[in-house]
């Protein structure tokens, strides 16, 4: 029934006004279809993907998601992770950016709604004489109170294309800031870490220093019974002093680790202070971690959201240049005399559509969308390289713990040998059957293969910290619920 009335409505148009609306509609729909993106158009944003890395085998428990670091089961470490995440200026400044693109979200979001003004004037007038109109008086005044509208019909989706790429750019910054969180507690736990097995290092070398302060005053006392020469000491006075430059050493790398901390946590050096505490052994990595977990690392996420971000704009760009159409109004009181100005018959008021028709603007049209293609296809390529590097590092991390664990059992058979070799060469000194020299070599070497078996654990370790970072934030898969409740809550 509503059809065929409004057919028999243009009927009863004239000819030449039905010739108008039926090409004005068939424009329109050009246009309309003309601002869509064709998602064929767009580079192909696929990564290669797999359903395990080639580095998986090693089992161990899954790790909670969330407090990652948890597993690790250290207290002053999860001390200093709640004092980054409140104290932390580099993340505050990453929250500080998400905020800001929640403003330009709103502000976009604001364009689509209308805009309502007041308007208040008082104005002393003079008109030409060779005017249209000319009034009695050349000089008068204008007393004018009203209320403005301005609304822009959303026709070809300009505001909504528009407010889709603040979206996705806010969605982009949130990621960035969790980007920034995990980076900054990845790296405090790495500081942490180097520091801790420092001190284990720091225990090894002073025992060391010990042995050899003994093994300077018993060569002492030999060369003073004549039971051996002057060059034995030298080589002992040699060692000990060796042996003392490296233990300075070490304290001034410590030195910079717990500046470092003391940095990421918002203090000053003078002012930290770290409780006393040991390594555990690193978590088990499970077998078959999957590919998807990389779908949840805040780089990726951010850099998918800024190719949805780049695609809405392509659109917004070229529903810039179809005419816009905005529906304009205004009303209120209109009079000459001030006393008149709140008369019932000063009353005025108008409403109806305006239209903006771009017809030259030398190129620019074409110009602007050529930059959104590119910045579309720089997105694109930026997605491409944030995957295949998330594939990269999960295959280090899980190829450098594999090796590692290899490499431990090695210098712990090592490192017992050694010690056993010294101590041998210890008992055969003082009953005179080697020279010194043999002392020195075999402690020298006991004391680097403990200290390798010190590294080669912080390295495991490290390694751990960088997997988990690789991954998002651990291995373990997140749950349905969690991940609905993903922007309603962050974890702790």
């Amino acid at each position: 029934m509503k059809f065929t009335q409004a057919c028999d409505s243009c009927r009863m148009q004239k000819p030449g006004t039905r010739i108008f609306v039926a090409t004005s509609l068939a424009i329109s729909a050009m246009l309309l279809t003309a601002c869509v993106v064709d998602p064929s158009e767009l580079s192909d944003s696929s990564v290669p993907a797999g359903d395990a890395y080639r580095n998986g085998g090693v089992k161990g428990p899954l790790l909670p998601a969330g407090r990652w670091w948890d597993c690790f089961g250290d207290q002053e470490l999860n001390r200093l992770m709640k004092q980054l995440d409140a104290e932390n200026p580099s993340l505050a400044v990453a929250l500080a950016r998400y905020d800001k693109a929640r403003a330009e979200l709103g502000l976009a979001k604001a364009d689509g709604s209308p805009r309502i003004r007041g308007d208040v004037r008082a104005k002393r007038k003079r008109d030409s004489s060779s005017g249209v109109f000319v009034p009695n008086d050349l000089t008068y005044n204008e007393f004018r109170t009203a209320l403005n509208l301005e609304y822009e019909i959303d026709l070809w989706g300009r505001v909504r294309q528009t407010v889709s790429a603040a979206q996705a750019e806010a969605d982009a910054a949130e990621a960035d800031w969790a980007a920034a969180r995990l980076s900054m507690r990845a790296e405090l736990a790495r500081n942490y870490f180097q520091l801790r097995f420092l001190d284990s290092e720091l225990a090894v070398v002073r025992d060391s220093l010990r042995l050899r302060e003994e093994n300077r005053k018993l060569t002492s006392a030999r060369v003073e019974g004549g039971e051996t020469t002057d060059l034995d000491l030298a080589r002992a006075e040699t060692e000990l002093e060796a042996t003392r430059a490296e233990l300075i050493q070490l304290e001034r790398t410590r030195a910079t680790y717990f500046n470092a901390l003391a940095a990421l946590v918002g203090e000053v050096p003078a002012s930290f202070s770290l409780a006393g505490g040991g390594v555990k052994a690193p978590p088990g990595i499970p077998s078959g971690i999957p590919s998807e977990l990389l779908s949840r690392r805040p780089d990726i996420v951010a850099a998918d959201r800024r190719m949805d971000a780049a695609a809405a704009r392509i659109g917004a760009v070229r529903a810039t240049y179809l005419p816009r159409v905005n529906l304009v109004g205004a009303g209120g009181l209109s009079s000459l005399d001030l006393a008149d100005l709140f008369d019932p018959t000063s009353l005025f008021g108008e409403i109806g559509p305006e239209i903006e028709i771009p017809l030259y603007n030398a190129g620019r049209s074409g110009i602007d969308q050529d930059r959104a293609f590119a910045e579309s296809d720089e997105a694109v390529g930026l997605y491409r390289e944030a995957a295949l590097t998330a594939f990269r590092e999960v295959e280090d991390a899980l190829s450098g713990i594999r090796f590692l664990d290899r490499e431990i059992e090695a210098h712990r058979s090592a490192s017992r040998s050694a010690e056993r070799a010294a101590s041998l060469s210890r008992k055969r000194y003082e009953g005179g059957f080697v020279s010194f020299l043999e002392v020195v070599d075999a402690e020298r070497t006991a004391l680097a293969e403990t200290r390798q078996l010190v590294q080669a654990k912080s390295a495991r370790t490290l390694q751990t910290v960088q997997l988990i970072q690789a991954l998002g934030g651990g291995w373990e898969m997140p749950q349905p619920e969690a991940a609905s409740r993903h922007h309603a809550a962050t974890d702790p």
